[in-house]
C-alpha cells in the first residue's frame, strides 16, 4: 500500500537534485521522457534526427530554467510545450504558430495554458502505449510504432519492412484493436485519445 508514496517521494527527490543543479536530477528526467518526446516531435517533423536534436535543446533548456521546475507535472508541461514550439518552427507551418514568449516566461504560462491538459493526456497516452506495445506480437508493435508514433505513411512501411500493404494494414488494425480493448478498460481520456490518434493516422 506504501510502495506508490515511496515511489513519488523518490520522484520529489529527482526534482530537488534538478533544482539545486545536479544532474542526476536531469537524467532521472531524461530516462522519464526522453522517448515520448522524440515519438511526439517525430510526429510533426517527421524526421526522426531532427526530432532527436530538437528534444535534446528541449532538454538543454530545462536545465538553464531549473530553478523554475516547481512540480513535475510543470516539468511534463514545460519540455512538451518547447518540443511542440520547436517542431513548429522546423516546419514553418503557415497553420501553426509557436509561442512567442521567452523561455522563462513559458514557465510562467504553463499553468494557464488550455492546451496543457491535451498534452498532458497526450503524454500519458504514450507512455502507456509503448508499456503495453511489450505485450503484442513483435510484428504488430513494430507497424504500430512507425504508424502512429513515428508518422510513417503504409508505403514508407512497406518500403522499410519489405512488404505489402494489406500486411500493414492487417498488423496495424490487430494492433489498434488490442490497444483499444486495454485502454477501455484501464481510462476513459486516454481512451480517447487513443481513438483521437487512430482516427487522425488513418
Amino acid at each position: 500500500m506504501k510502495q506508490p508514496e515511496r515511489q513519488s517521494t523518490r520522484v520529489e527527490q529527482y526534482l530537488q537534485m534538478l533544482q539545486l543543479g545536479n544532474e542526476l536530477g536531469l537524467r532521472y528526467f531524461m530516462r522519464e521522457f526522453a522517448e515520448q518526446l522524440v515519438f511526439f516531435a517525430c510526429g510533426i517533423t517527421k524526421n526522426k534526427e531532427v526530432a532527436e536534436e530538437i528534444v535534446s535543446e528541449s532538454f538543454c533548456k530545462l536545465w538553464l530554467g531549473r530553478t523554475k521546475a516547481v512540480s513535475v507535472q510543470a516539468v511534463k508541461s514545460y519540455l512538451y510545450l518547447v518540443t511542440r514550439n520547436a517542431c513548429l518552427d522546423y516546419v514553418d507551418s503557415a497553420y501553426h504558430k509557436s509561442v512567442d514568449l521567452g523561455e522563462d516566461q513559458l514557465w510562467d504560462k504553463i499553468e494557464s495554458r488550455s492546451d496543457i491538459l491535451t498534452q498532458m493526456i497526450y503524454t500519458e497516452l504514450i507512455e502507456q502505449i509503448m508499456a503495453e506495445l511489450d505485450r503484442l506480437p513483435a510484428y504488430q508493435a513494430k507497424v504500430f510504432r512507425m504508424a502512429y508514433l513515428e508518422g510513417m505513411d503504409t508505403q514508407e512501411i512497406c518500403t522499410v519492412l519489405g512488404t505489402t500493404a494489406n500486411n500493414i494494414y492487417f498488423a496495424r488494425s490487430k494492433a489498434l484493436s488490442a490497444l483499444k480493448l486495454v485502454f477501455k478498460k484501464k481510462d476513459i481520456s486516454l481512451y480517447g485519445a487513443l481513438l483521437m490518434l487512430s482516427t487522425v493516422f488513418s
